[in-house]
């Protein structure tokens, strides 16, 4: 689910502004890392502090991208119902 949800920040703004297809592979590619790396903490394939800090690391990649990043950058030049949509995922 993580990496739909996070997906959806894209799609929203791909539907109303011009948003550039780096931002979509940036947030696939930065859930897939922190589930990917959840998963091998807690099967016990890598030691469970390392992997949880590696997907904590790719946690904050995204909130960044979409917070201050590319995805903000994108949400300034939409309208204002987009980016009342978008602000209102964000919380």
């Amino acid at each position: 689910t993580v990496p739909l949800l996070i997906c959806e920040f894209y799609l929203i703004l791909a539907a109303a502004t011009n948003v550039a297809g780096s931002l979509f592979k940036k947030l696939l590619v930065g859930s897939l890392v922190m589930l990917v790396f959840g998963y091998m903490g807690e099967a016990g394939i890598m030691a469970a502090w390392p992997a949880f800090i590696i997907g904590c690391l790719a946690w904050f990649y995204m909130i960044y991208e979409l917070w201050a990043g590319e995805g903000k950058s994108a949400c300034n030049t939409a309208s204002p119902a987009v980016q009342s949509a978008y602000n209102t995922m964000m919380y």
